[in-house]
């Protein structure tokens, strides 16, 4: 934050007093708003303009997988994924065709 030219800081502790009423007011604020009804996008926009346009809901692609299933399931296809674009682009980037991977010398690269 910038000063203006004859503004004073405010002093350390009253600075810490405010930012802990900040944190207790907005404490207080998402305890209130706790009960209330977060819709996703799914539920608030998507699903009314299917309905509009009549369509109905096919059920989920990966019917028996739910929650933390589901993350995991997801988490692990990422990972192979991953692992497998990482493996095959040596052969993009790095190694000739026929040659193993570059030595320390620089020898077997590909300058393109």
């Amino acid at each position: 934050m910038t000063r203006r030219l004859g503004q004073r800081p405010l002093p350390a502790p009253l600075a810490r007093r405010a930012r802990a009423a900040l944190l207790l007011a907005g404490s207080f604020w998402l305890a209130a708003c706790g009960n209330a009804s977060w819709d996703g996008v799914d539920e608030a926009v998507v699903r009314r303009v299917a309905e509009d346009a009549g369509r109905h809901d096919t059920g989920p692609l990966f019917a028996g997988l739910e929650g933390d299933l589901l993350l995991f399931a997801f988490l692990w296809a990422g990972l192979l994924a991953g692992f497998a674009v990482g493996y095959f682009s040596r052969v993009l980037f790095v190694e000739r065709a026929g040659a193993p991977a570059g030595r320390a010398d620089g020898e077997g690269l590909r300058a393109d």
